[in-house]
């Protein structure tokens, strides 16, 4: 690629550096707009607790899940829906 600019003016050299730098940025940036997107809609797409337990429910019913499996999953989600439970009742 070198070989390339030494064979350009260095005119046209600047200019296809800049034309290249300015390619980069643009696509850095749509980049980082499709990563925005995907992170917030899994923000507003989060689901309550007590909704994630059915699933995992309907996963050990199906036996994608042991029954250890569950009873951990069960437990640490019981304790995540006691506390909804109790920060909405001090906000409402």
């Amino acid at each position: 690629m070198w070989e390339l600019l030494a064979e350009l003016s260095e005119r046209e050299a600047l200019v296809r550096i800049a034309l290249l730098f300015a390619a980069i940025a643009a696509l850095t940036g749509l980049g980082a707009l499709v990563v925005s997107k995907f992170r917030g809609s899994t923000k507003d797409e989060e689901r309550p607790t007590s909704q994630m337990l059915s699933n995992f429910r309907n996963l050990h019913e199906q036996g994608e899940l042991s029954e250890t499996e569950f009873r951990n999953i069960k437990t640490l989600l019981s304790d995540k829906i006691q506390e909804e439970l109790k920060d909405s009742e001090e906000q409402g």
